[in-house]
């Protein structure tokens, strides 16, 4: 008899991490309250996102780089899906986008992404987004590197509504799905 109830037990955990699976939530990109946006304009806080372009790239650096400057380069057999735009900050604080979590799906495997704001004459990557700024052009790239073989299917970014950073593992507040 006890063993029988230990194959049943066993069953059903293989059958809820089968599920669990199968839904992606081993991947982590679960999130409380989820947003599905198109791929036009992006929206955290007082912060505004246009999407101008959607590609990919080898490489990911500034527009206009000037001198010594920060980049992401050309690896063998990834290229970079990027998103890019102009970025506007209407609220009374900077935007730090340290604070946020990207990731891209291509299929059933994540890929981790990032969001870095370029400085209105495009020469580099900056660390904020400056408080009420909507007179200088401003703009951004939201990307995550795939493999050579892969194409994205959506890419999310997961912030707290109060800005902070997540340890690892916990749940962020809110997640932005933009479908590609």
């Amino acid at each position: 008899m006890k063993v029988r109830k230990k194959r049943v037990l066993a069953s059903m955990a293989a059958m809820v991490l089968s599920a669990c699976l199968l839904s992606g939530c081993a991947s982590g990109s679960a999130a409380v309250n989820t947003v599905e946006q198109d791929a036009e304009r992006i929206v955290i806080g007082d912060v505004e996102f246009e999407v101008e372009q959607t590609e990919y790239r080898t490489q990911v650096q500034p527009p206009e780089p000037l001198g010594y400057y920060d980049y992401y380069p050309e690896t063998e057999g990834y290229h970079y899906l990027v998103l890019s735009g102009r970025a506007t900050n209407y609220g009374e604080t900077d935007f730090a986008p340290e604070c946020l979590h990207v990731e891209a799906k291509t299929g059933w495997t994540v890929r981790e992404g990032k969001l870095e704001i370029v400085t209105a004459p495009g020469a580099e990557f900056w660390d904020v987004l400056p408080a009420n700024e909507t007179e200088v052009a401003w703009s951004y790239y939201l990307f995550a590197i795939l493999r050579d073989s892969e194409e994205a299917d959506s890419i999310s970014i997961f912030y707290n509504d109060d800005f902070s950073k997540n340890e690892e593992g916990e749940e962020w507040d809110r997640q932005i799905r933009i479908t590609l």
